[in-house]
Order: C-alpha cells, then structure tokens, then sequence
C-alpha cells in the first residue's frame, strides 16, 4: 500500500514537471483580432478604395498614432467591395499582446466625398477616429470598435 502512494506521489510530481516544461518551451499563442465593425446608416453606397498601413504620424481626431506599426487583417471586405445603405463590413485587425497594429480604411461616398477610418488595435485598448471629406457630404462616428456612416 505504502508503495503505491509513493508510485502516485511521484507519478503526480512528473507530470506536474512535464506540463510546467511543455509551458515554457511553447511557442507565443497566435495572433487573434479585434471586429471593427462599419454600418453604413445613410442613403449612399460606400465604395472602398482601400486599406493602407499610417503614413508617418497621423492624428485623426482623437488618435494620434507613432510611425511603425504594422498593418495585418484576419479578415476585411475587398478593395472595391461596396458596402450599401443598411448594410455592415466587418474588419478583423490582427492582435497580439504587446504589439499594435493600425490602419486607415478610405471609402469614397457615391455622390461625391471621402470617408476615412483609422482604427487601432494594442495590448489594452481598441481605438477609432473618422472623418468625413467635404463635411457636407455626411457624418460619421468611431467609438472603439463601432464605426458608422449617415447623411
């Protein structure tokens, strides 16, 4: 009986030991992403132009983001894709714990004018800024991971 206790015990200990040594010797996790996601709440198509990594330093509202972050999707809509009224693209950007990734979205409104994204995805947070080129040409909001167009 005190033998197989003692087999148990450092049967348990070995395990313990392989598990703890599989940890350490793992790679990092993959990359996961964050859903920004834009609903197109106007009266006008949206065309997208396209994704494109921050030129230099860029603010855009309240984001202003540092050169060098990389640009990386596990999932967005195709250049040229048009995103009609009522309707929703999803962008997945890619995350990783300790890196940021960013990028601008530029879309052309039908009838005339720009709309441009920057979203933002780092260890702790998920920003979003837009901005909308004439001004009369509609209105938009980015909230974190929440973007929207309306005229």
């Amino acid at each position: 009986m005190k033998n197989t206790k003692t087999r148990m015990r450092t049967l348990s200990v070995l395990l313990a030991c392989a598990a703890t040594a599989a940890l350490f010797t793992a790679g990092p996790a993959s990359a996961a992403s964050r859903g920004y996601r834009l609903h197109n709440n106007s009266s006008h198509n949206l065309t997208l132009e396209g994704a494109k990594p921050l030129p230099g330093f860029v603010c855009n509202a309240t984001i202003c983001v540092d050169t060098g972050q990389p640009m990386s999707f596990e999932g967005r809509p195709s250049d040229g894709s048009v995103l009609a009224p009522a309707g929703m693209h999803a962008w997945e950007l890619k995350y990783s714990f300790g890196d940021t990734y960013a990028a601008q979205l530029k879309y052309d409104i039908a009838g005339g004018g720009k709309v441009e994204y920057t979203i933002e995805t780092s260890t702790f947070s998920n920003n979003s800024a837009c901005k909308v080129v004439p001004a009369s040409a509609g209105t938009c909001t980015a909230h974190g991971l929440s973007l929207t167009f309306k005229n």
